[in-house]
């Protein structure tokens, strides 16, 4: 009731199944599980875990995880902001799908994020694993991504300060937030945009079960 009384935006469960909520459609039950839709809400959940000794997991989309019982908290936050100079500077915060930054993306003519336009899960998931495919990295286009610590306090990090390598960055091993991201991308033609998203989407379609729960590429 505590935690409900501060969450307004955002969503409050108690004993929710995580199988709602990953792709593998599994999942215990998580004790308390909390949708973030601003930076204060993400605050306040991890001062209610740290005081009530709960256990905080992070969750993006919940592609490809397996979930234990405890308490989860999702980032919700999903703006999305765009300056053109001469390349696009576009702040996106975690909880963006890559899918629906992508569409965006196409629309303004910004080049350089059609490799992750398949790929299920959210700027901040993507951020973590520093997740990539068709040649292209997040690693490659990040300019820098905002963080929250355990103590509350916000920070700016620079790319190189992110330590992105094959799958992984710091966030792998720290217990950082992504709170949101600046990337610097191209300008571009839309319809070779487009060309090479469908050539990259029927690929995927090709190689994966995507009517199916599934991780997608297994090694």
């Amino acid at each position: 009731e505590l935690l409900t009384n501060e969450i307004k935006q955002g969503i409050v469960k108690i004993d929710e199944p995580m199988r709602k909520h990953t792709n593998f459609k599994i999942g215990g039950n998580a004790d308390v599980f909390v949708i973030a839709k601003n930076i204060e809400e993400i605050k306040c959940v991890i001062k209610f875990s740290k005081e009530n000794n709960i256990l905080l997991t992070i969750l993006g989309n919940g592609s490809n995880v397996l979930v234990s019982d405890k308490g989860i908290l999702q980032v919700g936050t999903k703006e999305i902001k765009i300056e053109k100079q001469k390349n696009a500077l576009v702040e996106v915060e975690a909880g963006v799908m890559l899918g629906a930054l992508a569409q965006v993306l196409l629309k303004q003519s910004i080049s350089g994020f059609e490799f992750a336009a398949g790929i299920p899960g959210s700027i901040g998931g993507a951020i973590r694993m520093n997740a990539g495919a068709y040649g292209g990295e997040m690693k490659d286009i990040v300019k820098d991504v905002t963080v929250l610590n355990e103590k509350g306090e916000i920070s700016v990090l620079t790319n190189e300060e992110c330590e992105f390598s094959y799958r992984h960055s710091r966030f792998t091993d720290s217990k950082e937030i992504v709170i949101k991201v600046t990337l610097k991308l191209p300008l571009g033609n839309e319809a070779e945009k487009k060309a090479k998203m469908d050539e990259y989407d029927q690929s995927r379609r090709e190689k994966q079960p995507l009517n199916l729960p599934s991780a997608g590429s297994t090694f």
